[in-house]
């Protein structure tokens, strides 16, 4: 058969309509239709908060789990090593560096999707993966407050600063690197997210370890008016941040560049 005459009937096979319909496999079709159209309609709908318990129960307990970890080194830390640190002063360098690392530890379990190559099976399912990232985001930040809650009561027993103090130097640097990480998590693709997230923290860290004391304008202060004023600033820019990736955020579609 030539190939002309072969595309002629190519064609006209594509577009003939069957003359006889098979009437049972049509009412077969139909009834199968109208199952699954009933099915989906009556199927209950999974509230936010129910699908946050089963990320909970999945990967909640991990994350606290390495959290909890991370208070008992610290915990221990603090009663062994207290007495060589007794002055006011490096116990709030001590204090500032520990409210840092609390926060890089959810650093790893934000990026576990991109590293593992698991952002388009996330963009595809039935969440979406802001709402994947808020359930994810809910159960770091209840890690986050626990252990802050807990080096708080360590820190007011074991040493002498006062409530106000332990209270500056827990939450500022806290606020400062949630606010600047939250700024890249919506702004920066996942890789450069991470990248510059551990860049931050790691130079607040090193910077409140490598300035002398007596240029450390932070450690001198406590949480006076002011300092209430810049840390209900910082918590302002951090829930406008975390309102800009739910709602403005293009997270999705950087999460599958």
């Amino acid at each position: 058969m030539r190939e002309q005459s072969f595309e002629k009937e190519l064609k006209q096979s594509l577009h003939q309509v069957p003359d006889m319909i098979n009437r049972n496999h049509f009412e077969n079709t139909l009834l199968l239709a109208r199952k699954e159209s009933y099915r989906k309609q009556s199927r209950e709908r999974i509230s936010f908060v129910c699908f946050l318990a089963m990320q909970i129960k999945f990967i909640g307990w991990k994350i606290w789990s390495v959290q909890g970890i991370f208070l008992s080194v610290i915990t221990s830390m603090f009663f062994r090593f207290y007495d060589y640190m007794k002055e006011p002063k490096y116990v709030g360098k001590l204090l500032f560096c520990l409210s840092v690392l609390v926060f890089m530890t959810a650093l790893p379990f934000i990026y576990r999707s991109v590293r593992y190559q698991m952002q388009e099976i996330e963009a595809t399912s039935r969440f979406s993966s802001i709402k994947l990232l808020m359930a994810k985001l809910i159960v770091i930040g209840i890690g986050d407050l626990s252990m802050l809650s807990g080096i708080f009561i360590i820190a007011l027993i074991k040493t002498s600063l006062e409530t106000d103090r332990i209270i500056l130097y827990l939450c500022f640097p806290f606020l400062l690197v949630c606010g600047g990480c939250l700024f890249m998590l919506g702004h920066l693709a996942p890789k450069l997210f991470f990248i510059g997230s551990m860049g931050l923290c790691s130079f607040c860290v090193l910077a409140s370890v490598i300035v002398p004391i007596h240029y450390a304008y932070l450690f001198q202060q406590s949480f006076s008016a002011k300092w209430i004023i810049v840390c209900a600033l910082l918590v302002g820019f951090c829930i406008q941040q975390f309102h800009y990736i739910i709602y403005h955020s293009p997270y999705m579609e950087m999460q599958i560049i």
